[in-house]
């Protein structure tokens, strides 16, 4: 009876071991295809990243392209009309120091 249990525990032995080994296979296959999905989102992740940001630099551009314009559509209206600029600028400082007064 001791040589049929020694025989059982070997038999044990080696099916664990065999267990192991497929749990071991099993890991590394797992292992592996993490590994790809990770890296796969990751691409997709940095396509994602550097479309936006070419997108928000194209509306920074545009945006400044914008303000330029507006300044110098303002500078051609000063220089084509000097003096009706002045009185504008020093009327509407009047209205605002007049209504930011804090005496009345």
């Amino acid at each position: 009876m001791t040589v049929k249990n020694e025989e059982n525990i070997d038999v044990l032995k080696d099916e664990v071991q065999a267990l192991r080994k497929q749990m071991e296979s099993l890991a590394k296959a797992v292992e592996k295809n993490a590994s790809g999905k990770a890296a796969a989102m990751t691409a997709g992740l940095e396509e994602e990243i550097d479309k936006y940001q070419k997108m928000a630099a194209d509306k920074l551009q545009k945006a400044l392209n914008a303000g330029s314009d507006g300044v110098e559509n303002i500078s051609d209206r000063i220089r084509q009309n000097p003096l009706g600029s002045l009185l504008l600028a020093f009327g509407a400082g009047y209205v605002i120091s007049r209504f930011f007064r804090q005496d009345r």
